[in-house]
């Protein structure tokens, strides 16, 4: 049912309102935010560390890992990111976490899709978006990740969990933090809340910057008896 009712309000936004892009402002195309100039500007990640997706150097060789998946295993089975985060993604990005566009997450789980088309081999059970503390949710007003998501489980039949982990603590921000910093930050900030044993998840989130968070929900989940997490991120930060 809240599947038909999303599409029917995706059908009625797109018969009444003519898409524009959220870029520049012109004329979208196919029914997409996103005019065609704005859409070949993009970063595709297309040549990317086979499990956790940083982009490659143009040399590195196809289906390659990165150093440092090489050194130690980020705990997820693969990331699949379609976009390098560069500022076109930026200012779409910002403008649903920091200034309530919310437009813009149809548009972001749209290329999601896009990018996931024919890589997708196997369902998994569910889609758990990255959760954000209450006080951060409260103050924002929504979860950024859930918005992104919703799309990505109607295009592909997936249920989303959002209540599956919840974020015990407000953390830092993770982009406001070192490198050295980000991994002690993160740690036990997540608790799993519902049974997850046997479960192929998908960690879904808007971007993947070090992979710390990521990876410490992938753990806590791993230990409460999930068989498989993968990661889908919108985009992947080089």
């Amino acid at each position: 049912m809240v599947m038909k009712v999303y599409n029917w309000i995706d059908f009625a936004l797109n018969r009444l309102y003519a898409s524009r892009c959220r870029l520049c402002g012109d004329q979208g195309a196919n029914g997409r935010d996103l005019c065609p100039d704005c859409k070949k500007d993009l970063s595709h990640n297309q040549h990317c560390c086979r499990v956790c997706a940083i982009p490659l150097p143009p040399a590195a060789p196809e289906n390659s890992l990165c150093g440092s998946c090489s050194q130690q295993h980020p705990g997820f089975e693969q990331c699949l990111a379609a976009l390098v985060y560069d500022q076109e993604v930026g200012q779409l990005v910002s403008g649903l976490k920091f200034r309530n566009q919310l437009g813009n997450a149809r548009l972001l789980g749209d290329l999601l899709c896009g990018y996931l088309e024919g890589k997708i081999f196997e369902k998994p059970d569910f889609i758990l978006p990255v959760p954000l503390h209450r006080s951060r949710l409260k103050t924002r007003g929504y979860n950024q990740a859930l918005e992104i998501a919703r799309p990505v489980g109607r295009r592909f039949g997936i249920p989303l969990r959002p209540k599956v982990c919840a974020r015990n603590r407000a953390t830092e921000a993770q982009a406001d933090l070192d490198k050295g910093d980000r991994g002690k930050n993160i740690r036990g900030a997540f608790s799993v809340k519902k049974q997850v044993s046997g479960r192929r998840i998908v960690l879904l989130d808007d971007v993947v910057t070090t992979g710390n968070t990521v990876s410490e929900l992938t753990r806590v989940l791993r230990q409460a008896g999930a068989a498989r997490v993968d990661v889908w991120a919108v985009a992947r930060t080089p």
